[in-house]
């Protein structure tokens, strides 16, 4: 139980330094986080006005996503309830990615297998988390 563990906080703690160094990025560093997207992410966003416009608010998002996430650490029964919301996102993120994955391609250069990869780890991320939920809650 205790490697199970190990494993759920360490997959908790990547997806929280994962939206957390994006959104930190996309707030304060818009014009790293545009490289920094191309290099993790494979996307060519254009760096215009109108994409700093909505890397701030997303930025934001991921920096709350973060702080969210990592709650269970600190008490996973208390905060079990947690694990729920963050598997809803993953799933909507599988769905974006799954449904828009030619327009990724399209607009913003994202390859096929650079998204599938990405969709298999938020379907691992997302998995660890509902196992998780699962297991606190026998507890």
């Amino acid at each position: 139980m205790e490697l199970l563990n190990y494993i759920f906080n360490l997959n908790l703690i990547l997806l929280a330094l994962d939206h957390l160094v994006t959104g930190t990025l996309a707030i304060f560093y818009p014009i790293k986080a545009i490289a920094f997207y191309r290099v993790i992410f494979g996307a060519d966003l254009p760096f215009t006005k109108e994409n700093i416009f909505i890397l701030k608010p997303w930025g934001a998002l991921g920096i709350f996503a973060s702080m969210i996430g990592v709650l269970p650490l600190f008490d996973p029964v208390k905060y079990r309830v947690i694990l729920l919301p963050l598997v809803v996102l993953l799933l909507l993120r599988i769905y974006i990615r799954y449904t828009h994955g030619k327009d990724g391609e399209k607009y913003l250069s994202i390859d096929k297998k650079r998204n599938a990869t990405h969709i298999y780890l938020i379907i691992l991320c997302a998995t660890l988390i509902l196992f998780q939920f699962f297991v606190v809650g026998l507890k």
